[in-house]
């Protein structure tokens, strides 16, 4: 198997799980007052299909956009997969691996461990959906080598999130409340600039355009069944980038 078609598997299974997981955090509570299976099993079917959509429009997203840079992009499960620290003037590196009945696992699904203590507290009405990432896999370019400027880098994980936006405007558009509900969890939570996620990939590589995109986004998911489309986007757009400038002001009157 080449490289390749190695990715492609680590990253079909990956997906999988993404989905799986979700589909079990959403779907746990079906809103019935008493269980029936039968319905229960319905209802994660309906959320099985609703966030295969999410996860695949977001991955197109992603992959979309690093493809026009010349890169690719990697959808992958959350995972702590090594963990580094000091005690007592001793050094503690290690990689998280675990072989549990033949079944080799690689790496603490952290956002999944999260995601399901709050769905077994919250009993199904609390959605944590910060699971999954993007890995940007640098590919040389002729004559360019490596080189993927900062900036450009962050274009990538903002088009993942964009693509779950578009999202929201046509499961509002068919009125699907459930799918708007299912794709405004997931881009909540993963602008959050919390390492790993997308939001903290964003802040770290274009700080300007994390303002910018998290006004936007916010503005947007606050005014979107009340506003015209166009307007709602331009609207949006020109708030967040006056965000973004005084953000810059401030900054750099700081460090005068």
């Amino acid at each position: 198997m080449n490289l390749k078609s190695s990715v492609l598997s680590r990253e079909l299974k990956s997906s999988l799980w993404i989905i799986f997981i979700l589909t079990l955090i959403f779907g746990f509570n079906d809103g019935r007052d008493s269980f029936v299976f039968s319905s229960w099993i319905h209802n994660f079917f309906n959320v099985f299909v609703v966030v295969a959509i999410t996860i695949i429009a977001h991955a197109i997203g992603a992959k979309l956009s690093a493809g026009r840079l010349g890169q690719e992009a990697e959808l992958k499960l959350l995972k702590i997969e090594r963990i580094k620290f000091s005690f007592f003037g001793f050094r503690v590196e290690k990689n998280l691996y675990w072989d549990i009945l033949g079944f080799k696992i690689k790496g603490m699904p952290i956002g999944a461990i999260i995601g399901f203590l709050m769905m077994i507290i919250s009993k199904g009405t609390f959605y944590f959906t910060a699971v999954s990432t993007i890995i940007v896999r640098k590919i040389p370019r002729l004559g360019k080598g490596f080189e993927l400027h900062e900036s450009k880098e962050a274009l990538i994980y903002s088009s993942a999130l964009i693509a779950n936006l578009i999202l929201i405007i046509l499961f509002n558009y068919f009125n699907y409340p459930f799918g708007v509900v299912v794709n405004i969890y997931f881009v909540l939570w993963n602008l959050l600039p919390i390492p790993g996620l997308l939001g903290s990939k964003i802040f770290f590589n274009n700080k300007p355009f994390y303002i910018f995109f998290l006004v936007f986004a916010a503005l947007f998911l606050l005014l979107f069944t009340k506003l015209n489309l166009v307007f709602l986007v331009i609207f949006s757009a020109v708030v967040a980038f006056l965000a973004m400038i005084l953000w810059v002001f401030k900054k750099e009157h700081k460090s005068l």
